[in-house]
């Protein structure tokens, strides 16, 4: 026994054949790290407007600003993108209605109690087209008046890239107002060079629709004026021949004291505001905003260049035409007011 204990090895602990080497550290392994998230896009800073924006806007239908998420931007003007644009007014619903009934039933009347009692053919062809087309250019021009955006300002103006917008902010809406800029009770909105709200047309007259608005006003003025002549040039010929006096009976049609009164009411309306127009195009003159000069302004410019930035900067048919666009104007140009 004691030999064979003797003889016998003595044997350590088994070491796992692959682990390191004696003396040796047990190599490091890199830790593996996730890569930096990127960092956040700095939001847009709010303009001091909204600060005093009143709270809520549903009053006037508006979207709030500080509502609104990153990144997303209310169509403005200064992107001139078309847009759907129509004003909830009961009145102005009303009196655009009555425009477009007065203008076409004159048109039936003096069809059925004129033209075609006349029994001459190329008379009652030559003026019955002539005022039926008068007549559909200015309720064109007057749809186009109605359904374009006049200018109107994004409401609490968020800063956009680019110059930041300066200006008084406006108490009702929160837009930052450039030169010219008045706020709209009816439309709930600041519009760019604002003349007036006109419910003829049940819109407000601005930047962006005044050609529209103006060429309304020149053809309802000029068919209420053919219909004047269609009735008066035959009663004055009569009279010059002797055929009536002051003290002759005359015993006129209904229908033809409505297209008389019509036609009477409808040219002095139009050729007023036509007028007013014209005059507040050639001064750069708003009616809505008294004569002053503003400080750091670089001065009128010419009657020309102002009708220009109204009709198109190109002399051409689509001045009168109310189917083209006048070309876009600059937002942040400012207007020459004396």
């Amino acid at each position: 026994m004691s030999s064979a204990v003797r003889n016998t090895p003595l044997r350590g602990p088994e070491l796992p054949l692959d682990g390191p080497p004696l003396g040796r550290a047990p190599a490091l392994q890199p830790r593996r790290t996730s890569p930096p998230a990127p960092a956040p896009e700095p939001a847009a800073l709010p303009s001091p407007c909204l600060s005093r924006l009143p709270k809520p806007l549903e009053g006037l239908g508006l979207e709030d600003p500080r509502t609104r998420r990153p990144g997303t931007t209310e169509v403005g003007p200064t992107s001139h993108a078309p847009r759907v644009w129509f004003v909830l007014d009961a009145l102005g619903l009303a009196c655009a209605t009555a425009t477009w009934l007065l203008v076409l039933s004159e048109g039936v009347v003096l069809l059925c109690a004129w033209l075609l009692p006349a029994r001459r053919p190329a008379y009652s062809l030559a003026h019955g087209s002539l005022f039926h087309l008068l007549a559909f250019l200015a309720l064109a021009s007057h749809a186009r008046t109605m359904l374009t955006d006049p200018g109107a300002l994004p409401a609490g103006a968020l800063a956009q890239p680019g110059p930041t917008p300066s200006g008084p902010c406006c108490p009702l809406c929160g837009a930052i107002q450039p030169p010219g800029a008045h706020h709209c009770s009816v439309c709930g909105r600041c519009i760019r060079r604002r003349d007036h709200h006109c419910p003829w047309v049940n819109n407000c007259v601005g930047e962006d629709n005044r050609k529209f608005f103006l060429l309304f006003t020149l053809y309802t003025a000029l068919a209420a004026l053919h219909v004047l002549l269609l009735l008066g040039v035959p009663a004055l010929r009569a009279h010059a021949l002797g055929q009536w006096n002051l003290r002759t009976t005359v015993e006129p049609q209904g229908s033809l004291i409505y297209l008389f009164l019509v036609a009477l009411n409808g040219f002095v309306f139009a050729a007023v505001m036509f007028t007013i127009q014209i005059h507040a195009i050639l001064t750069d003159r708003p009616g809505i905003q008294p004569p002053q000069r503003q400080s750091g302004a670089p001065g009128r410019a010419s009657p020309w260049k102002n009708l220009q930035a109204v009709l198109g900067h190109r002399v051409s048919l689509a001045w009168i035409s109310p189917f083209a666009s006048p070309d876009p104007q600059a937002a942040s140009e400012p207007p020459n007011i004396v």
